[in-house]
């Protein structure tokens, strides 16, 4: 059985879709027409009716005229054009929804000026994906002279990574800016570039570091809650069990230069590095203070007194 044919006077009545948008599909090598009369009228068979669906369907969608043309040349299939559609869809759908925060953040000021509505709005230009992008890029930098393997390098990525709430609110969108402006720094970058190659010497095992200071911060945190004190005798025995354990996984003698060395690193990097935790406890909801800062801070606290009793 033949199929039957229609002009493209029939099809737009068939399909609801107005003859110059045919056309227009057609001429953009969509929908050629089947055939054509002898007068070069275009005419179409049930399959056209069949694909004018479709294309309506994919363009309501809001899927572009280049992939729905790969999908009917067969170059693509539907199922990766829907799947490329809906990613496109859902990073639409997260940019619509932080300008609709960042007009409530603006929204719950007294009296908003220009001002405010320029601070909260940076965070539009800056998506979670894009966030990501900059922190891998960062970590990249910070790599660039040391020996820090892959895996060790996406941890830490992982680590310091901040989520971005589907609804943020002001504080909160503050922080996200603050975080993105702390790791475009070009200074930061250098200095923690070299500190890092100077960690990551060939003598560094990251292992072993790791496996103590997560016991170390158990321990450091199961203190705070119980409410023991860095300078007391619990405090001691923890500083010095991470001393020995963090000197003997950086090939050192846990001695007052190394003593003094690790001192120093937490001062020189302890305001900044605060902060960052402050700023990701923000963006999960938290108050600041109750993250791994914290814990650092005491056990440097704990450490400080073991100067006065460390061999040169």
């Amino acid at each position: 059985m033949s199929e039957k044919m229609h002009t493209i006077g029939e099809l737009s009545r068939l399909s609801g879709i107005s003859v110059r948008r045919i056309r227009f599909y057609s001429d953009k090598g969509l929908l050629p027409p089947s055939t054509r009369t002898v007068s070069n009228y275009r005419i179409y068979s049930d399959t056209d009716v069949a694909r004018l669906d479709l294309i309506r369907a994919l363009r309501e969608a809001g899927v572009s005229l280049a992939a729905i043309r790969k999908l009917l040349s067969r170059r693509l299939e539907l199922k990766d054009v829907l799947a490329m559609r809906l990613d496109a869809l859902e990073v639409e759908i997260a940019s619509r929804r932080r300008v609709a925060a960042v007009l409530r953040a603006t929204l719950r000021i007294t009296e908003p000026t220009a001002t405010d509505l320029r601070r909260l709005w940076t965070m539009t230009t800056l998506s979670q994906n894009q966030m990501r992008t900059m922190m891998e890029r960062f970590y990249d930098k910070v790599g660039t002279s040391a020996e820090m393997g892959e895996g060790w390098k996406r941890q830490m990525i992982d680590a310091a990574m901040p989520e971005l709430p589907d609804e943020p609110t002001s504080r909160q969108i503050d922080a996200w800016n603050e975080i993105s402006a702390m790791i475009g720094d070009e200074s930061f970058v250098s200095e923690i570039q070299a500190e890092t190659a100077a960690m990551w010497n060939g003598e560094f095992d990251p292992g072993a570091y790791a496996e103590a200071a997560n016991a170390i911060l158990a321990r450091v945190k199961a203190a705070i809650a119980a409410g023991v004190a860095p300078i007391s005798p619990e405090g001691e025995t923890i500083a010095r069990e991470w001393l020995d354990r963090s000197a003997k996984a950086m090939r050192r003698q846990p001695d007052r230069a190394y003593l003094e060395w690790h001192l120093g690193q937490y001062r020189k990097h302890h305001a900044r590095s605060t902060r960052y935790q402050e700023l990701l406890a923000i963006l999960r909801g938290e108050e600041p203070g109750q993250g791994p800062g914290n814990e650092w801070q005491w056990i440097n606290e704990a450490m400080t007194p073991l100067l006065a009793t460390a061999q040169n």
